[in-house]
């Protein structure tokens, strides 16, 4: 069953949509929580290398998953070739993600 482009635009959207509000939300009740939106920062900013560590092992489990879905479409050629290229995607992705981090 193919879905229509439209519709995966559309559902693309709406999960960025959501993203983006769950984000606003979760800075609201932070900083209404700790009183201010500066003590929200020095609140963030003291949890950052426990974050760098949850970044490392987010990126570590994605990493095994690709791998695994490599092994698993070894005999099947254009499978493969396209979760090769979803992979690559994904770390130019990344990549470009921690490097405007700096």
């Amino acid at each position: 069953m193919n879905r229509s482009r439209l519709l995966t635009l559309l559902s693309a959207l709406g999960v960025a949509a959501v993203m983006l509000l769950v984000a606003s939300l979760v800075t609201q009740l932070g900083s209404m929580a700790l009183g201010s939106v500066d003590t929200w920062q020095h609140a963030f900013e003291a949890t950052r290398p426990y974050l760098r560590v949850w970044r490392v092992l987010l990126y570590g489990a994605l990493f095994a998953l690709w791998w695994d879905l490599l092994r698993r479409y070894r005999h099947r050629p254009a499978d493969r070739l396209r979760v090769q290229r979803i992979g690559t995607m994904g770390l130019v992705l990344v990549t470009f993600v921690e490097l405007t981090r700096l």
